[in-house]
């Protein structure tokens, strides 16, 4: 009876919580860790290519220390993933590499796109870090993705203020100041897609011209991509891009100019003449491949904070016409080897058989 008493009153082993901390390995790593550092692997490779380049090119002493430290950040992110990645057994992919950029090429875009470029990259990591850090168990993985977005939220800060400073920040348009708060007391608040429509809100003007701000630095990406790519189905592929891009551009900037706000200029003045590839036709057509799926969720973002029924149609139809493009997008990438497989759960049909 007492040996009893004394197994019940005695407390259960635990491990202790720095054995567990100092030891990844021992927990293994779930889908989301997978797949969001899977897919960081690829697009941090592909952002070291593209920011060796710039470095290379950079001209700007204000702009090349911040384009320098956006490429070191990235070449830490891939080897901090190896690691994790090492400790877990898994396959380390393929990726991007010197193979796919020449730092010798000739200038192909100017100082000033390649800081906004940058900017807006790490916009997007951040976007897509702060959900892996929020869907991440293991200690490490959490530690990793929170200090990049650490390290993501101070280039940007110093992308914007070194362009604040030189005159070059694309800023929103500003919008009267209430004198007082008020509520909503008619359904006609929602508008219609035909009829009356009430002037846009702050959140509505903010997605709006930030949509148009980034489709624009694209168009200049896209721009300089066509001037140098090589195979000419992807050469057809970034024209189809451009035009449905300005196609789109034109839909979001025609709802600004139809409440007096003004639309962000275009850079298409930032890139040069060169005909001299940089970038190997894989990586191009893969960038544009993500720029793709950043620009739906970009549409996916403003869809949830339209409240005007005639701005989240538009926004549901250029979503669709985007899905559609991108599929052709993954189509031509799987037609030249060039995608690899996303890790994936275990095929139990074929298994069985």
């Amino acid at each position: 009876m007492n040996n009893i008493q004394e197994l019940s009153q005695s407390k259960p082993t635990q491990i202790p919580i720095d054995a567990v901390q100092h030891n990844p390995e021992n927990i293994m790593l779930t889908a989301p860790e997978i797949g969001y550092l899977w897919s960081s692997y690829l697009a941090e490779s592909m952002s070291v290519c593209m920011l060796k380049y710039f470095v290379a090119k950079s001209k700007d002493p204000d702009y090349k220390p911040i384009l320098q430290q956006a490429l070191e950040v990235s070449s830490q992110r891939i080897n901090s993933i190896e690691s994790i990645f090492g400790g877990a057994d898994h396959p380390i992919p393929e990726a991007f590499g010197e193979k796919d950029v020449d730092i010798n090429a000739k200038e192909l875009y100017s100082d000033s796109f390649q800081i906004t470029y940058t900017k807006l990259m790490n916009e997007y990591v951040l976007q897509n870090y702060c959900q892996a850090y929020s869907l991440a168990a293991r200690k490490d993985v959490r530690d990793f993705f929170s200090q990049s977005i650490d390290t993501s939220r101070d280039i940007h800060q110093r992308a914007c203020d070194v362009m604040l400073s030189k005159g070059v920040l694309v800023k929103p348009p500003s919008i009267e100041t209430p004198d007082r708060t008020s509520f909503v007391h008619e359904k006609s608040f929602y508008g219609s897609i035909f009829g009356s429509k009430r002037p846009l809100n702050a959140l509505e003007v903010s997605y709006l011209f930030d949509d148009i701000s980034s489709k624009q630095i694209l168009e200049a990406l896209n721009l300089g991509f066509r001037q140098v790519v090589k195979n000419e189905k992807i050469k057809d592929y970034l024209i189809r891009g451009n035009k449905i891009t300005d196609k789109q551009t034109s839909v979001l900037g025609d709802i600004l100019e139809g409440e007096d706000l003004p639309k962000p200029e275009t850079f298409d003045y930032h890139v040069t003449s060169s005909k001299e590839s940089p970038f190997s036709d894989r990586l191009i057509l893969f960038h544009y491949t993500v720029v793709l799926a950043y620009t739906i969720l970009g549409y996916g973002f403003a869809l949830t904070n339209s409240v005007r029924k005639d701005i989240s149609a538009t926004f549901v139809r250029l979503i669709a016409e985007l899905l559609n493009f991108a599929e052709d997008g993954v189509d031509l990438m799987i037609e030249h080897n060039w995608l690899e497989r996303p890790p994936g759960a275990a095929n139990r049909k074929e298994l069985v058989q």
